[in-house]
């Protein structure tokens, strides 16, 4: 008898730390080929028609590589419910990546994920910006889902938590660090913009299974 399909799905953007969806297991890891840039633009969650927000997407890169979460969903339902929201919301495209862990060789992990990329053709795209502009644009807007700034600080903070200190995407700790200049140049306070419950909202979500090793 056949198993199950899984369904993983690799977040590297707001998915990190506030994934907002019910899922069976996950892993904190990497792919290899990316670089994560603030290319994409969004009206939906952290910005409007009128003054669009900046959110990550994905680019080719030979030498890159993105650290974020893997996620197991539980079913095929929270798999099609993520696809509407990236790809006919968001203007995503899907692509499969092989996610790998951190650790001992005896102890990595790899799994192979969907991955949501925006592309140039996609209505929302707003492209390659100096990092300084993006940061001012990043200051400046907010959404439904709140401050685009707090997309931005919250990603930086997460990766400085689970990302090898020698591995850590030194393009957002940059524009972070752009972000919280912006923020003080206009008398923006940090408790102002940082108003989502990182931890997420929903209440059956089943625990996180940490990856062991035992040396025998």
């Amino acid at each position: 008898m056949a198993e199950d399909p899984e369904y993983w799905v690799f977040g590297y953007g707001s998915l990190c730390w506030n994934p907002g969806f019910e899922f069976k297991d996950s892993m904190v890891g990497y792919v290899e080929g990316f670089s994560r840039k603030f290319w994409q633009g969004n009206i939906a969650h952290r910005g409007t028609k009128e003054k669009p927000g900046r959110v990550a997407t994905l680019v080719e890169d030979p030498q890159g590589f993105v650290w974020g979460k893997a996620f197991l969903l539980p079913d095929e339902k929270a798999f099609r419910y993520l696809e509407m929201r990236e790809v006919y919301l968001g203007g995503y495209e899907v692509h499969k990546v092989d996610v790998r862990s951190d650790g001992a060789d005896d102890c990595r992990r790899t799994v192979n994920a969907t991955v949501y990329v925006a592309t140039p053709d996609n209505g929302q795209w707003l492209g390659e910006a100096p990092v300084d502009e993006l940061a001012a644009q990043v200051a400046t807007c907010s959404g439904p889902a709140g401050h685009n700034a707090e997309y931005v600080i919250l990603l930086a903070r997460w990766e400085r938590q689970h990302a090898p200190a020698n591995r850590v995407d030194l393009e957002l700790n940059k524009l972070e660090l752009l972000v919280l200049e912006q923020l003080q140049m206009t008398g923006v306070r940090l408790d102002e913009v940082l108003t989502t419950n990182s931890m997420p909202s929903f209440s059956s979500m089943v625990p996180e299974k940490k990856l062991r090793c035992l040396n025998i």
